[in-house]
Parts: C-alpha cells; sequence; structure tokens
C-alpha cells in the first residue's frame, strides 16, 4: 500500500494517541479497545514506511514524523468534528442531542431550567457535562456552551450575554446574630469569610477584597462556589455568592452585607460555533435562555 491508501480511522487512532500518549485513552475518545488502536497504528506506520512513535513503559513518546503528524492533524481533527457536529443540528425543527458544557458551580440551577425547556421541546435530548474547563467548540466537543467571566473572544464563536450581575456577599442569620456584619472596609479583618480559591479569585469583587483582607481571617476556602453557598450557610463566614444562591436550603434569604465593596459587573454567555447558525434546537436553547434567566433571576 501507498500512504495515499491510508484510512481516516488509522490516522484518527494515530492522531488520539499522538495527544494523549496512550493506547487506553485513545480508545476511549473514540470508543474502541486499546489492541484495536495498536492494530490501526502498526497499519499506517507500516504503509507509510516510517516510525510515529517510540514505546516505552510510560507510554508513546513521538518522533519527528508522529510530532508532524500532531502538528498537521490537529486543525484537520477539529474540522471533521466540527462538520459531524454541524451536520447533526442541521434541522428543521428542534430534536435530536443537544450536548451543553457549562461551569459546575451552575450545574444546579441549570436542571430546573433545562426540565422547563424540554417540557417546551420533548423531541430534544440534552447532555451536558458540567466543568470548569472550558471544551472546544471548535473542534466540535460540545453543542454550545455556558460561559462565565469577559464576552468570549475565539475566532469563529457567536456569543450572546444572558445575563449580567455584580459579585455581592452574604452570611446566614446565625452568623449575623454572633458576629453583625461590617459596615465599611475598614472593618472587614474583624470577621471571619470564606472565599474560593484559584482561577476564581480574580473575579472583580473577590480580587478587591483579597488584596485587603488578613489572611487570618479566611477561615473556609474552596474551588466551588457550591462549596462556597454550603459553607455560608452553615454560618461559617462571609462568602461571595451569585445571583442563583441567595438562599440557605429552606428557602430563606441569607443576609446580604454591604460595605462598601464596588465591584464590576460579571456576565454570563451563550456561546456557539458559527457554523452551528443554521441548528433548530440551538436557536430554541438561546431564544428560551435569554427570556427564562433574567425571569427567574427574579423570582
Amino acid at each position: 500500500m501507498t500512504p495515499d491508501t491510508c484510512s481516516w480511522d488509522d490516522l484518527h487512532a494515530a492522531y488520539q494517541v499522538a495527544r494523549s500518549g496512550s493506547l487506553s485513552r485513545a480508545g476511549q475518545a473514540l470508543g474502541v479497545n486499546h489492541s484495536t488502536v495498536l492494530r490501526r497504528i502498526n497499519r499506517l506506520e507500516e504503509q507509510l514506511g516510517l516510525r510515529l512513535f517510540l514505546r516505552h513503559q510510560r507510554g508513546y513518546r513521538l518522533t519527528d514524523a508522529g510530532q508532524l503528524l500532531l502538528e498537521r492533524m490537529t486543525p484537520v481533527a477539529g474540522d471533521m468534528q466540527r462538520l459531524l457536529a454541524s451536520l447533526s443540528v442541521l434541522d428543521n425543527a428542534p430534536s435530536g442531542t443537544l450536548k451543553i458544557s457549562t461551569v459546575s458551580d451552575f450545574s444546579p440551577f441549570f436542571a430546573p431550567l433545562l426540565h422547563d425547556f424540554r417540557e417546551q421541546y420533548p423531541q430534544i435530548r440534552v447532555q451536558v457535562v458540567a466543568t470548569d474547563d472550558r471544551l472546544s467548540l471548535s473542534r466540535g466537543e460540545a453543542h454550545v456552551a455556558v460561559r462565565m467571566g469577559p464576552e468570549p473572544r475565539e475566532p469563529d464563536l457567536v456569543a450572546r450575554r444572558l445575563i449580567s450581575f455584580t459579585q455581592e456577599y452574604f452570611a446566614a442569620r446565625a452568623y449575623v446574630d454572633s458576629h453583625g456584619l461590617p459596615q465599611s472596609m475598614a472593618s472587614i479583618n474583624e470577621h471571619f469569610w470564606v472565599l474560593p480559591t484559584g482561577e476564581k479569585r480574580r473575579i472583580s469583587g473577590i480580587r478587591q477584597l483579597v488584596e485587603h483582607i488578613d489572611p487570618t481571617r479566611v477561615v473556609f476556602q474552596s474551588n466551588s462556589f457550591t462549596d462556597i453557598h454550603a459553607a455560608v450557610m452553615e454560618g461559617m463566614g462571609i462568602g461571595p455568592l451569585g445571583p442563583l444562591q441567595r438562599f440557605d436550603s429552606r428557602g430563606q434569604a441569607l443576609v446580604k452585607a454591604d460595605f462598601g465593596l464596588r465591584a464590576e459587573a460579571s456576565h454570563m454567555w451563550f456561546v456557539y460555533h458559527r457554523d452551528m447558525r443554521g441548528s433548530a434546537r440551538i436557536k430554541a436553547l438561546q431564544d428560551f435562555l435569554v427570556t427564562q434567566m433574567p425571569a427567574r433571576l427574579q423570582g
């Protein structure tokens, strides 16, 4: 055989191994077992007459040819995924599977919204990927994404703003009864605080507080706003909560702490690849969220 007879399956298998460095992880991505992946790699290397990988105990290391394959296949694989995703959602009526990526902290609020969405569009099957990582819409890893932060600027993405809100701080009634609330930035170090870690500290209203607070006054930290909410409900301290988390487990409103912090607004975006503009199910979800989310926040 000659290189021009190489199959897409073999190339795709080699690409997945080049990305992951593992037969088993490549097999999981492709939905086949590791022996099938190995057979495809061996066949491709035989057809090309060169080695793409060096096998060793820790996995598969790329040769120069393998590195070239990874570089050149990355945009090709992305194009193929987008093509398949576009073909799967080009329809006249909203139906079929819709894969949605959203931040993990938003999942508890998103579930009832999607329930109501399915009531209106029973032919659509929703699949949610709740993750703080950003799935690639360009590579077709999801059909749409609901993202927090600045407006997405990646090429070929379309973004529609869903809601805007300002980061505010809340405490449980039990905390307020015991410790009161800060009345100004000058008194913040007289209180206990529940704060996020990692990238979430870059949010405007959190970053400003962290710059002035005594670290010893931070009694609980987590990378999840769900954990922050739980700690605030328990009365551990004052914490930053989004507009979807301002009630305790009994539905009672938490107490807002207004101590003079003026944060910039945060935004939530509905994002999809421009190739998906013809999808009836994506348009249906966008229209639903644009109308329903502000109403839910006010409610």
